[in-house]
């Protein structure tokens, strides 16, 4: 079974999206300084908030656990 977790997400532009991380993508996506969110419906591009880390950070701790 995957321990990847589904994260709803909200575009600048007001467009709901989900992205999938497993712990181990999360923290090597963040460490890299490459985690960008993308935007499928009006192809926005932005960085995680530290809100969005925070929250990230809980529910994949919760689902690992």
């Amino acid at each position: 079974m995957s321990d990847r977790v589904d994260f709803e997400i909200t575009c600048p532009n007001g467009h709901q999206q989900t992205v999938p991380f497993t712990p181990e993508e999360f923290e090597a996506e963040l460490k890299s300084g490459g985690l960008v969110f993308h935007c499928n419906t009006c192809d926005a591009n932005w960085p995680p908030s530290s809100e969005d880390i925070a929250k990230i950070r809980r529910e994949l701790s919760k689902n690992s656990g």
